[in-house]
C-alpha cells in the first residue's frame, strides 16, 4: 500500500531525508503557528506571560518560542535532528497543556489542546516513518 507521507512508498524504512516537501511545509507551519501564538503573548503580557502557572509551566511555555521556529527550520536542514526535537516538543507540550486543562481546571485551552493533540499525531506518525532503519545508523543529518 502507498503511503502518501513516505516519500520510498511505503516499501522500506525511510531516511530522514527523504521526507517529502508537502510534509515538510505541514510541518513548518504547525511550528510557526506555535511560535507565533507563544510571541503574541510576550508581546501582548511580557516575558514570562503565563503568570497564572507554576514558574517552570511559564518557562517551559516561553521557551517554545525558541524551539518551536529551530523544530520548523531543522526539518528544511536537518531533518533527522527536527524528527527528535519536533517529538520532544509536542509530547512534553501536550502533556503539558493536558494537565493544565483537566489537572488546573483552565478548560479555556481545550479547543488548541485539541488541534495541538492533531498536530502532535502528525509529528509522531511522520517520525515514524522516517526513522532511521534498526541495521543504520541514525541519520542525524
Amino acid at each position: 500500500m502507498n503511503d502518501p507521507v513516505r516519500s520510498d512508498g511505503g516499501n522500506a524504512v525511510a531516511r530522514a531525508g527523504s521526507i517529502p516537501l508537502a510534509v515538510k511545509i505541514v510541518w513548518s507551519i504547525g511550528f510557526l503557528v506555535g511560535t507565533a501564538s507563544h510571541a503574541l503573548d510576550i508581546a501582548t503580557f511580557g516575558w514570562l506571560p503565563y503568570d497564572f502557572m507554576p514558574l517552570g509551566f511559564n518557562v517551559y511555555w516561553t521557551s517554545l518560542v525558541v524551539l518551536d521556529p529551530l523544530a520548523a527550520l531543522l526539518i528544511w536542514t536537518k531533518p533527522g535532528w527536527a524528527l527528535w526535537l519536533g517529538c520532544l516538543i509536542m509530547a512534553s507540550d501536550v502533556l503539558v497543556n493536558t494537565w493544565t486543562v483537566f489537572g488546573a481546571g483552565f478548560f479555556e485551552i481545550l479547543p488548541s489542546l485539541g488541534f495541538q493533540t492533531i498536530f502532535a499525531a502528525f509529528v509522531f506518525y511522520v517520525a515514524i516513518r522516517h526513522k532511521p532503519s534498526r541495521h543504520s545508523r541514525p541519520d542525524l543529518r
